[in-house]
């Protein structure tokens, strides 16, 4: 995705004071460093400037740790993995996460293209759906979420995941760091 409302365009990758672009990726030894304890936190959660499932095997091996030392694990992921990977990575997945949450910013295959400017343009839309629907059979909560932005009729978001049989999360719009 290459979402223009993302903060990582709007406020040059700083954030309430807290500058979030990394000098390079994490790798495996330095994120359970950084962890330490999941039992700690309500969740932990993979999420990023794009989709972590894009390092799909580091999520696997660091969530495999979480989760074995009784710790739980949130994805949030732009729902394009299986097309991305040319292949359905979601049972790679099971009983390593406990929620996935797929941003769905747009209700139709036009409208989440305008909107989030995605790699595989309007049929990224399709791929969302058949991902979250497939999602259910993997993991134990599946989410799609939608921004609430100025004349986005997220109503319709809401009512494609009751369609599809998954919860729904609205996310507000953040139109200033305040």
């Amino acid at each position: 995705m290459a979402c223009p409302y993302c903060i990582k365009h709007k406020w040059a990758n700083k954030f309430r004071g807290n500058d979030l672009k990394l000098e390079k990726e994490p790798a495996y030894k330095e994120v359970i460093e950084a962890i330490v304890d999941p039992r700690k936190y309500n969740e932990v959660i993979f999420c990023g400037y794009g989709d972590s499932l894009v390092n799909l095997e580091t999520v696997k091996k660091i969530s495999k740790w979480i989760k074995g030392n009784d710790g739980k694990v949130r994805i949030n992921t732009a729902g394009l993995a299986n097309r991305y990977y040319g292949k359905n990575i979601l049972p790679e997945l099971n009983g390593l996460v406990d929620v996935i949450s797929i941003s769905l910013n747009g209700s139709n295959p036009k409208e989440h293209n305008e909107l989030n400017h995605p790699m595989f343009k309007e049929e990224s839309f399709n791929e969302i759906i058949k991902f979250a629907e497939e999602a259910k059979n993997h993991i134990p909560k599946v989410v799609i979420t939608a921004v609430e932005f100025p004349g986005f009729d997220i109503s319709k978001v809401k009512k494609i995941a009751k369609e599809v049989g998954v919860w729904f999360k609205m996310r507000p719009y953040l139109d200033s760091e305040d």
